[in-house]
């Protein structure tokens, strides 16, 4: 199913981060720039490429949740039209730019406009579900 691919590349997002995640927070602790009793309960002193990363590895378990189910439901009721696919792809592709600016300038308002994109795009996804589901 052509839907399945956008979802795959999400996944491969959000491990990718998962695991940069990890390795910047080994990296910090072995480097001596982070004490393991500093962030044993969540405190917030990480460095601050680890928490750009930590960050960005968090906002991949936010909106895209409604990402992986509109998928699934797409795939049940054999509504993953060709439109959907690009709507997916357009959306997938903007939490990419997301994903970059957040771990690397972080720039806010460029971080903003690419997260309102991928929402906007998530948006006409669900309604055009849910106006081809009601029209059954």
């Amino acid at each position: 199913m052509d839907i399945l691919s956008p979802l795959f590349v999400q996944v491969a997002l959000t491990f990718l981060l998962l695991f940069a995640m990890g390795y910047s927070r080994v990296g910090s602790i072995k480097a001596k720039k982070v004490r393991v009793k500093d962030i044993a309960l969540r405190q917030a002193n990480w460095t601050e490429k680890t928490t750009k990363i930590a960050n960005c590895f968090h906002n991949q378990l936010e909106t895209p949740i409604l990402f992986y189910v509109l998928v699934l439901l797409l795939i049940i009721t054999k509504q993953a039209d060709n439109v959907q696919v690009v709507l997916a792809w357009v959306y997938v592709i903007a939490r990419i730019i997301h994903a970059i600016i957040h771990v690397t300038n972080n720039n806010v308002n460029q971080r903003f406009f690419a997260f309102l994109a991928s929402v906007v795009i998530l948006a006409l996804m669900w309604a055009k579900f849910f106006l081809t589901v009601v029209s059954l």
